[in-house]
């Protein structure tokens, strides 16, 4: 399982300390360092499209104002790969069941019910 977010995000806190709590294995990958590519970005959009993955309260999208924007999904993806902060966070790909799966926030009763259940 991979995680993806940024040290500093408190959902990304939330999730790693929920792992780490349950013995759950993960790798993490800071997109702050390791910025999300379009090969990716491209494998994430067959599990949710870009615009979903935009984080409204981040910085990045405040600062370009995404929420005046009339976003295409050509342009969401665009707005990803020119600034990996402007996602939500974390993203999390998995394969539980033998599955690839994607999750994305932190929601504790959702984890519960995915990664314990």
């Amino acid at each position: 399982m991979k995680v993806y977010g940024i040290n500093s995000c408190g959902s990304v806190k939330k999730a790693k300390a929920f792992f780490d709590t349950h013995n759950i294995e993960y790798e993490f990958v800071d997109i702050s360092k390791n910025p999300i590519d379009e090969e990716k970005l491209n494998y994430w959009q067959n599990f949710a499209e870009a615009k979903d993955m935009l984080n409204s309260r981040s910085k990045p999208y405040k600062d370009k104002k995404v929420k005046d924007m009339k976003l295409t999904p050509k342009k969401a993806a665009k707005l990803i790969l020119d600034d990996s902060g402007i996602v939500k966070r974390p993203v999390i790909e998995h394969g539980l069941n033998g599955e690839q799966k994607f999750y994305i926030g932190f929601n504790e009763e959702d984890y519960i019910k995915t990664f314990l259940g």
